[in-house]
């Protein structure tokens, strides 16, 4: 079977975890607003892996975008 590259759990947590605020207000949002948001946890972080794991869900988003 073929080895295909996915993206860490983690990455995937990261999403759910900024998108978690506007499904419970029901409000709509765009992948903009979720790269919005993992931005602002980057900046506020205080630890460099998760900054970095911020970084790698930004960039999957982007991906996803293009």
């Amino acid at each position: 079977m073929k080895q295909v590259n996915r993206p860490a759990p983690d990455l995937y947590a990261l999403i759910g975890i900024a998108v978690t605020e506007f499904i419970r207000e029901g409000s709509v949002f765009r992948i903009h607003d979720v790269t919005q948001v993992l931005h602002t946890m980057k900046a506020d972080a205080r630890d460099e892996d998760f900054r970095h794991r911020c970084d790698a869900a930004i960039r999957l988003l982007a991906d996803l975008m293009h």
